[in-house]
């Protein structure tokens, strides 16, 4: 019989192959569930131009938190121009061939007919106005209910509607660069001026219709400024005017009787009598919240204490005070606000947080964001590639 002199060969020789094959297991396996996780990341939607683990793990965990919805969704089609917009508890969606209004639950209540090349709808609490910007048509809504149409003398530029139901539209004009009418709530024609200097860049009704707030853009200078008028609709010339040089100002925001003026670089806060009561400067201004009731809430490049300027939130009241102050997540391109909460919409995003600055939530998109707006406490109504859902935004910090 012959003898092994080491019996534990064999053995050991088996060991060895075992963990190497343990080991070639656990690569496949890694491979494997690497592979699924990019895959995983590339149909959610994520961004591998910026790939880090601890980005994908915080966007994957963000999807979580914030996809758990109870929606329904609406969806239109992308051909032409479409304005949507929630109005009155109706979600509605213009096209260049009807207009419809949807409940909340994302059944059609209405469609009407109606053709236009570049619609646009704009409205107050109570009324809602669609129009053909560089056309002439112009439809008047109270709810669902047509209350009048019209077909101007002139083609559209920029329009605008208040609460009391009054119009105010501005237009081309044969003779002059620009007039301002405005249109009472029974389509009648109760103020018109023309403007031959200066170009009307918006209009809008204040004071329950007595008077007209026009902002200007100003050429007379080597640079282009702004002019703010306030106008009585039964006096020829403004009763009062403010001169921004240098600077134009796009957005004009009513405050009760009041209006906050937010242009490239400066937020003006102007009183019943056309006075400015306070500034505030930037180094540049993103966007603002488009109501502003109790708080002014601007995104945009402030300097800070050191000198230095950073992209921020703040939150002012009505005397100009910062209440607030927080770091942007990223660039803000949209904004609104729902009791002490804050919308923050960037491309592709959507931010909750509180008035005070803490972060609440998030929800990423698959396609480009066009819209959001909040409709609950942390519900979120999103407009995003060919459709509109509300999304629920978990109440935690991510």
């Amino acid at each position: 019989m012959s003898t092994n002199p080491n019996p534990e060969s064999k053995v050991i020789k088996f060991k060895k192959s075992g963990i190497v094959s343990v080991i070639t297991f656990l690569l496949l396996l890694i491979a494997i569930s690497t592979t699924a996780f990019i895959v995983y990341l590339k149909n959610s939607g994520y961004d591998f131009s910026t790939m880090s683990v601890k980005d994908a793990v915080a966007f994957l965990k963000d999807k979580s938190n914030s996809k758990k919805a109870a929606s329904t969704e609406i969806t239109f089609s992308q051909d032409g121009n479409v304005d949507c917009k929630l109005y009155a508890g109706f979600t509605v969606i213009l096209s260049q061939d009807s207009i419809r209004w949807y409940d909340g639950k994302g059944k059609l209540l209405q469609e009407n007919a109606l053709t236009m090349a570049r619609p646009v709808l704009r409205m107050s609490d109570k009324y809602m106005v669609v129009a053909d910007i560089s056309g002439r048509d112009m439809f008047f809504y109270k709810g669902k209910k047509q209350l009048w149409s019209k077909k101007l003398d002139n083609q559209i530029i920029n329009l605008d509607v208040s609460d009391d139901g009054y119009c105010t539209v501005v237009t081309q004009s044969k003779d002059f660069k620009s007039a301002v009418q405005v249109i009472d709530i029974n389509g009648l024609e109760k103020y018109t001026k023309l403007c031959a200097e200066d170009i009307v860049v918006s209009a809008k009704s204040i004071h329950g219709g007595d008077d007209v707030f026009i902002n200007k853009l100003t050429t007379d200078t080597v640079k282009t400024g702004t002019k703010l008028e306030f106008n009585n609709i039964y006096d020829e010339k403004p009763f009062a005017s403010v001169n921004i040089t240098d600077t134009i100002i796009p957005l004009a925001l009513i405050q009760g009787d009041n209006i906050v003026a937010v242009g490239q670089n400066v937020i003006l806060y102007l009183d019943k009598q056309g006075k400015e009561v306070w500034r505030k400067n930037a180094e540049s201004i993103f966007c603002v919240v488009p109501k502003v009731d109790k708080y002014i809430v601007v995104a945009g490049k402030f300097a800070t204490e050191g000198g230095t300027a950073g992209q921020k939130i703040i939150v002012l009241d009505k005397k100009g005070n910062v209440l607030y102050s927080f770091e942007q997540p990223e660039n803000i391109i949209g904004m609104d606000i729902r009791g002490g909460r804050l919308l923050l919409r960037t491309q592709r995003s959507v931010y909750l947080y509180s008035i005070k600055g803490e972060k609440l939530g998030q929800y990423s998109a698959r396609n480009e964001l066009k819209d959001a707006y909040l409709v609950g406490d942390n519900e979120v109504t999103v407009v995003s590639g060919g459709s509109i859902e509300t999304v629920k935004i978990d109440d935690s910090t991510t």
